[in-house]
């Protein structure tokens, strides 16, 4: 069992005045800190691991301390790193963690090998040696964010604060693919077959983290029956997304103690460009990627893979080792683990599936799903042409959803809500950590493995000025809401990539309202009101030069936006939030993007205004209606549906996100309803249109109700946060947690006369 430790009064001081001045200020430390701060001002109790963090902190911020502990800025203020230090809790929480830290090592003085050799035994005078996966000290932003000076700009802090986003992302993952690099040594080219010979590896010493790695290149270490099978991939930087060959052939030279192989050049664009760059002499380093099954150890900083199996072969641009040929390609930016007898799951997974033709099929569906995504984003958003220069400039999807954020005012709230978290802390918040906490409050182990997303929660309730009654989610774990995972084994979890949507992207495609258009307001943080003209304005011809004009001018009333909890809820087993997959996290996430999109699209339809509901377009005075009188089965004429878009337009309203809205009964019946007797043309048009408009179906619309109109001129505003609360009682006999999702949102239809309601008599 872990302990936990009171900190003391130096170091309650020290969080105390941070906090005042970063209060007063404006400047130093993140969300992480400030959480910290707190804890520490109240007196909470730290775990072990914390105090572990705490003293990696201090220990790689000390030396900076000179320069910055007592540095005046000219508002007469402390320097950033000095606010972000005492957040930790200054001088006090230094000594405080290294000694506790001090003792916890004592603990551990029989430990005679470092981490990451968890055993070794002696054979015929070498040393076979069991490498276990290597721990790395976790590094925050908030650490790396105090040692810049206020005089850095914040461009060189974000690229700094990337660059260990990466090591961070690092620990999660179990096992990992070598890499080493060489010069290309190229031997004959074969412009018209497209091939080159290459050499692909040797004997020269790596410098690992854990000392020099020797790949023994004999004919009893080399597992070549992938590499040579004709079917290992010549990859672009080691991604198995930018296939641009194959390796035809490989052959291990006994003399020199190399492998080389001869690669053939794929005719796709990337191909042919890398191609060319090889024949002009551009591109020059070939990088080998390769599994280790097992090593020995040489001597004191020397070890040798005696078993080791090449897996791919990429063209590379970064030399390291300049004493073979052009050099040899930097360790990767991902730090090594070496391990014994341990199978990497990512290249089996590349074994198995390379094909060079499917590859490339798979590619052309990717760029049209790609199109496709950008041409429904941008139609969502008005923003089609938009989209069309995305899809010519090749942008990607994630790359679109950028520069539509950039240009949509919606966004401004969301980004202003922010806690400050970094994509890395965005990607290890844990929803199911979080849970898991909430539903075993006396389980310390479950309270310490959720204590990021409590300080998280507590820096977000802060922010919003709400208290969270379970575990508030930040609008920036909200803009990363929705993931793409491109691998099906979860234990590694650098694979895992993030795509730009949101939350909001993800309640849209649940939402029949905002898949219709409706005018989302991110980040509100009080009640709003919005213009909104009451009477035109008229104008007059004049009699005569001079004459008066009886023209009048338009007068204008406001609608008010003012936050509703909305509460959707949603069931998990206690076995399925023991999990920590990527696919129960986003099970859940689903599950109450549902319901909350559920509930959302019943009140911005048919909301009452009162008991704590919006005002939906059904209630909303001033609306267009049209009166189906007793329609057969309660399905409305073609002439009816078309009446609907005649109301609108004769107020001048036929503008904007135009759509109709319907219940999935009426859907479907009208599909086999004609136009026009014997026509064989159906209301439901093809491609799911309507009198040429989109028609969407919700099964929140009550049966017999059509709704038509400018869906942009409904506005649906958002205050920040997702507050998570669980109940582990009431279904405890089913084995059963209940989740309920709180949003802060309202419903406000900006002009009455922008939409008409067709009913049933």
């Amino acid at each position: 069992m872990t302990s936990s430790y009171k900190p003391n009064q130096g170091m309650k001081a020290a969080a105390n005045r941070a906090l005042e001045w970063r209060k007063k200020y404006g400047r130093g430390g993140t969300a992480v800190g400030v959480a910290r701060a707190r804890d520490i001002k109240n007196g909470a109790e730290l775990s072990e691991s914390t105090v572990k963090r705490m003293h990696s902190f201090f220990s790689r911020h000390g030396n900076n301390k000179a320069k910055h502990y007592a540095k005046k800025m000219p508002d007469g203020g402390p320097t950033a790193w000095r606010v972000a230090w005492d957040l930790w809790g200054g001088n006090a929480g230094a000594y405080w963690a290294k000694g506790i830290v001090n003792r916890l090592d004592e603990r551990q003085e029989d430990i005679q090998m470092e981490r990451h050799v968890i055993n070794v035994e002696e054979t015929e005078g070498s040393f076979i040696v069991e490498l276990a996966k290597e721990e790395r000290a976790e590094e925050s932003a908030e650490e790396v964010s105090a040692d810049y000076d206020d005089e850095r700009d914040h461009k060189a802090m974000t690229e700094d604060m990337e660059a260990i986003e990466v090591i961070e992302a690092d620990r999660d993952a179990e096992v990992k693919v070598e890499y080493r690099a060489m010069g290309m040594d190229k031997g004959p080219i074969d412009e018209e077959g497209r091939t080159v010979m290459i050499a692909l590896s040797s004997e020269e010493p790596v410098e690992r983290s854990f000392g020099n790695e020797v790949l023994e290149h004999s004919a009893e270490a080399i597992d070549l029956s992938f590499l040579a099978s004709g079917r290992a991939p010549l990859l672009m930087d080691h991604d198995p997304k930018r296939q641009i060959g194959v390796v035809e052939s490989v052959e291990l030279d006994g003399e020199s103690r190399r492998l080389r192989a001869k690669v053939r050049f794929g005719r796709n664009g990337l191909a042919a460009e890398a191609f060319s760059d090889v024949v002009d002499g551009i591109k020059a380093n070939i990088s080998v990627g390769y599994a280790i099954n097992k090593m020995e150890k040489r001597d004191k900083d020397t070890y040798v893979a005696k078993s080791w199996r090449p897996v791919e072969a990429s063209l590379v641009s970064l030399p390291a080792d300049v004493t073979v040929g052009v050099g040899r390609s930097s360790e990767p930016s991902q730090p090594i683990t070496v391990t014994e007898n341990r199978s990497n799951p990512m290249t089996e997974q590349v074994i198995e599936s390379v094909d060079v033709a499917a590859v490339q099929a798979e590619a052309r569906k990717a760029e049209q799903r790609n199109a496709a995504q950008i041409v429904e984003l941008g139609a969502r958003h008005s923003k089609s042409d938009m989209a069309q220069k995305a899809i010519s400039e090749g942008r990607s999807i994630e790359e679109f959803r950028g520069i539509l954020l950039d240009a949509i005012k919606s966004t401004e709230g969301l980004e202003s809500q922010s806690i400050g978290m970094t994509r890395n802390e965005v990607k290890r918040f844990s929803l199911v950590r979080a849970i898991n906490a909430l539903a075993n409050p006396h389980d310390r182990r479950a309270q310490e493995e959720a204590a990021f997303e409590f300080e998280c929660s507590r820096a977000a309730s802060e922010q919003y000025g709400r208290t969270a009654q379970g575990v508030m989610l930040p609008s920036d774990v909200l803009r990363n809401w929705t993931r793409d995972i491109n691998t099906s084994d979860d234990s590694n979890m650098l694979t895992e990539d993030f795509r730009g949507g949101d939350f909001i992207d993800v309640l849209r495609n649940q939402s029949s309202v905002m898949q219709a258009g409706a005018r989302i307001l991110n980040g509100l943080q009080s009640d709003v009101k919005i213009p909104k003209k009451a009477t035109g304005s008229s104008a007059a011809w004049l009699a005569t030069e001079g004459a008066s004009t009886a023209e009048s001018e338009p007068t204008f009333s406001q609608i008010s936006l003012s936050p509703k909890d909305l509460g959707a809820f949603t069931e998990v087993t206690r076995r399925m939030i023991q999990q920590s997959t990527l696919d129960i996290e986003a099970l859940i996430r689903d599950d109450l993007a549902q319901s909350i999109a559920t509930a959302m699209d019943l009140a911005a339809l048919a909301g009452t205004g009162t008991s704590g509901q919006p005002t939906g377009i059904k209630t909303t005075s001033g609306i267009n209606t049209v009166s189906f009188g007793a329609a057969v089965d309660l399905i409305p004429t073609f002439a009816q549906v078309v009446q609907m878009e005649t109301e609108v337009a004769a107020d001048n309203a036929l503008q904007g996100n135009l759509a109709y809205i319907l219940p999935a009964s009426m859907y479907g019946a009208l599909k086999t309803v004609e136009k026009a007797t014997g026509t064989a043309q159906f209301v439901i048009e093809p491609g799911g249109t309507m009198n040429g408009y989109k028609a969407i179906v919700s099964n929140q619309c009550v049966a017999g109700d059509l709704y038509f109109g400018n869906f942009s001129d409904l506005l649906v505003g958002m205050w920040g946060g997702l507050d998570i609360l669980v109940d582990p009682y009431t279904n405890s006999k089913s084995g059963t947690i209940l989740i309920r999702a709180i949003q802060s949102m309202d419903v406000a239809v900006r002009h009455p006369v922008s939409f008409c309601l067709g009913q049933d008599a």
